[in-house]
């Protein structure tokens, strides 16, 4: 009987003739990870409803639901026939807290808000009563604002800084003003707390801060807070430039870009957002 050559199977690729098995693999996997969101929306929903959002059949989705429990993926009360995300899940979540990072998260948006704004853009980082700058996306104007990486920015003399102390919460902004010195970098320099609270509460009504020569004669900057799952302030973006080219109605037109832009970084940053929208592609 003659030898038979078998072509050797490639490695990470199913045998051909098992595409349409893989196929029904496939979509079973995405219903199950539509299934995981649609669950995750509520503290706890019924067999039907689960199926009537996820658009599938009451059985195909009790099936998924089941296999999932398994891996601690859902949890089911027999008590009240709710299902409820599982800790393995969780387990699964938590892992981006330990590989996020603002610096990569935030690129695209600092490079993008320099592309709207033709203003160099910080990101700065809350370290130690300070904020540190991590990341920058610099103008290109013969005259422009600029600070190096790992600069450290001080809370009452920047945007950014009262930026966070606004969005802090009174006890963790208490801690932050026993620990200001007020120094005076210009004559416009916040020197006591009182000033600096009255800057606090006008940020608050406007929605973002200003630094209006505060921390270098010439230069003003807006910023706006980042926020993180607990919705306390880590870290800042900014906008800076000369102030002959920051009038009071220009702050106002980039006071909102940045907004949006502390916004964006903050979904990303506590996972409400998974991804950039696609206008963001040019600026990854």
């Amino acid at each position: 009987m003659p030898d038979t050559e078998v072509a050797p199977r490639r490695r990470g690729r199913p045998a051909s003739g098992t595409s349409s098995e893989g196929g029904a693999e496939v979509q079973s996997l995405d219903r199950a990870i539509a299934l995981l969101r649609v669950v995750a929306d509520q503290d706890g929903m019924a067999l039907a409803e689960i199926a009537r959002r996820a658009e599938l059949p009451v059985s195909t989705v009790h099936r998924l639901l089941t296999t999932l429990e398994k891996r601690q993926l859902v949890n089911h009360d027999l008590s009240t026939g709710l299902w409820t995300v599982g800790l393995g899940l969780f387990r699964i979540g938590s892992a981006y807290l330990r590989i996020r990072k603002l610096p990569d998260i935030g690129r695209p948006v600092i490079r993008r808000l320099l592309h709207e704004t033709d203003e160099t853009v910080n990101l700065a980082m809350f370290d130690a009563m300070e904020l540190v700058v991590v990341a920058q996306a610099e103008a290109h104007a013969p005259v422009r604002a600029f600070f190096r990486l790992g600069a450290r920015l001080p809370l009452h003399a920047t945007a950014a800084g009262k930026a966070v102390l606004a969005a802090a919460s009174p006890s963790f902004r208490g801690a932050c003003l026993a620990q200001v010195r007020y120094e005076p970098f210009t004559t416009a320099t916040r020197r006591e707390e009182r000033a600096l609270m009255d800057d606090v509460s006008e940020i608050l009504e406007r929605g973002f801060a200003v630094d209006r020569e505060e921390h270098a004669p010439g230069m003003r900057a807006v910023a706006a807070a980042i926020l993180n799952e607990w919705r306390d302030p880590i870290g800042a973006v900014s906008v800076s430039g000369p102030a002959v080219r920051m009038s009071e109605d220009r702050i106002q037109r980039l006071g909102r870009r940045v907004v949006a832009a502390a916004e964006q970084m903050t979904r990303l940053y506590s996972g409400a957002d998974e991804t950039l929208p696609q206008d963001y592609a040019a600026f990854r």
